[in-house]
């Protein structure tokens, strides 16, 4: 830019001022330049660190499946029907970045509970119940590690908490229990419900999960987050289901769930 009058008065025979002001243009335009060179960078540090949250996010949940295998499934269907449902609830996008990731990771600290546990085809007794408790305050610790999942470790550990306050692990109820706990704890049911499992012979067919929504709405499940489950149709549970199995997490969830990586 310091050159440009010079340049121009050769070459353009231009007045004084009129130089002057091609030497401010030009001056302009070349930090315009650094500008988009510097947003090139940006972006390209941008996809770099989505890659890496990528990875960090599938390797917490692989770490899992190594263990059980339907979780991962479980994990990838309860991300996407969170997504649905805090897009039908209105939910902006840092608040639906936090659920997708939270659905994804909720289970994570079964990593934590002994095979002997995690693994039985048959129910369990209460001294299993109280180790299986503690998946949520496990999965909440590991996740309190992990600089960009931060956010969402006191979802996870408040997974099983119910609306009425008869949930574990620290009684919670109503509002006191975080918004994308709420919201997950329905999607989660709703898929434990209706997805194989094997301590069971036979999973529920979807309206007879929807009743059983109904009737625990106000007890576990909050009205406000059931309502707007139910009033989505059941294609769209269906369709988002068979694209998790066959494909893996839809595209729009992950997406959420690596938007704006921190």
């Amino acid at each position: 830019a310091l050159y440009v009058p010079h340049i121009a008065t050769q070459w353009a025979g231009q007045s004084h001022e009129n130089i002057n002001q091609i030497g401010e243009i030009a001056g302009l335009w070349i930090v315009a330049l650094i500008c988009g060179v510097l947003v090139e960078k940006e972006k390209a540090a941008q996809t770099e660190a989505v890659e890496s949250h990528r990875g960090a996010l599938m390797a917490l949940v692989g770490s899992l499946d190594a263990r059980e295998k339907e979780t991962e499934r479980h994990s990838l269907r309860v991300s996407a029907y969170a997504e649905r449902l805090g897009r039908e609830m209105g939910l902006k996008h840092q608040e639906l970045r936090s659920l997708t990731r939270a659905a994804l990771l909720h289970d994570i600290g079964k990593i934590g509970v002994r095979d002997q546990v995690l693994l039985k085809s048959g129910p369990l007794n209460d001294e299993e119940w109280q180790a299986m408790h503690h998946h949520p305050q496990i999965g909440s610790d590991i996740l309190k590690q992990v600089p960009f999942l931060q956010d969402v470790a006191d979802a996870v550990l408040s997974h099983h908490e119910h609306f009425d306050g008869s949930g574990y692990p620290r009684g919670l109820q109503g509002s006191e229990i975080p918004l994308s706990a709420r919201v997950f704890s329905v999607v989660d049911a709703f898929d434990a419900m209706t997805a194989a499992r094997v301590y069971r012979n036979s999973a529920l067919d979807y309206e007879a999960a929807c009743q059983v929504l109904r009737n625990e709405s106000g007890h576990q499940f909050d009205p406000e987050v059931v309502r707007p489950f139910l009033s989505i149709p059941g294609e769209e549970w269906v369709f988002l289901a068979k694209a998790a199995e066959t494909e893996g997490l839809p595209f729009s969830a992950l997406g959420t769930a690596l938007e704006d990586p921190a």
